[in-house]
């Protein structure tokens, strides 16, 4: 516990007094600081995957709970599982249809990461939904879910790159470039529960996008 509240705050402590020792001459104690500062740092990532685990694994248990047995955290260990998911900054906007200007939707690239940080394939149904924060008044562009006997169709692997590709036609097309998308994994192995949000770019289709023309009689 007191690892967990210490690495974050000695870490922003030690850098700048690592990056004003190098602007002169570096020495042995420079060098010995800048190991420490990245020790600290790689122990703050491995907590928080674990932290992001063990938030995951608790929501699984609670919606889970009663209906599907679920693995002991010892054989969990000696296993690879999923500890946290990542939207790819490939997601966007896509050309669904050729004869239409615009993009008719968007394409999700999540990547699964181990407990050792590491991208790799897993399977697990997901939950996609996606926003148009511009829009106050119905934010909501659709819903998407993608059950785990889709896992294999949406699952993609190209020379270093470990993903799978959500593809989601427009429900509600947005009308501004910036589409806030939430991703929810479920895990099928642990039944533990990973979400992430990112902001990516779309071009929405011209009949939705907001009027730049003055009004009449302005």
């Amino acid at each position: 516990m007191t690892l967990r509240l210490a690495l974050p705050t000695i870490v922003p402590i030690l850098l700048p007094a690592l990056l004003a020792g190098g602007c002169t001459h570096p020495d042995k104690g420079n060098i010995i600081l800048r190991k420490q500062v990245q020790s600290l740092e790689a122990q703050v990532a491995d907590l928080k995957r674990q932290h992001e685990t063990d938030s995951a694994t608790i929501t699984g248990l609670a919606q889970r709970a009663g209906t599907t047995k679920v693995l002991e955290p010892a054989r969990l260990d000696r296993l690879f599982t999923v500890h946290g998911i990542a939207i790819q900054r490939l997601s966007g906007g896509v050309d669904l249809d050729s004869s239409k200007p615009g993009q008719e939707g968007m394409k999700v690239y999540v990547g699964l990461i181990d407990q050792h940080g590491d991208e790799f394939k897993a399977s697990g149904a997901f939950v996609v939904e996606a926003f148009d924060l511009a829009e106050p008044q119905a934010p909501r562009l659709g819903h998407w879910e993608f059950p785990v006997e889709q896992a294999q169709a949406n699952w993609h692997s190209f020379l270093t790159r470990y993903e799978y590709v959500l593809t989601c036609p427009w429900q509600t097309p947005p009308r501004h470039p910036d589409v806030t998308v939430r991703v929810q994994f479920t895990d099928e192995l642990t039944a533990r529960v990973f979400t992430a949000q990112h902001v990516i770019k779309v071009n929405p289709p011209p009949a939705t996008q907001p009027s730049t023309q003055p009004a009449r009689g302005a």
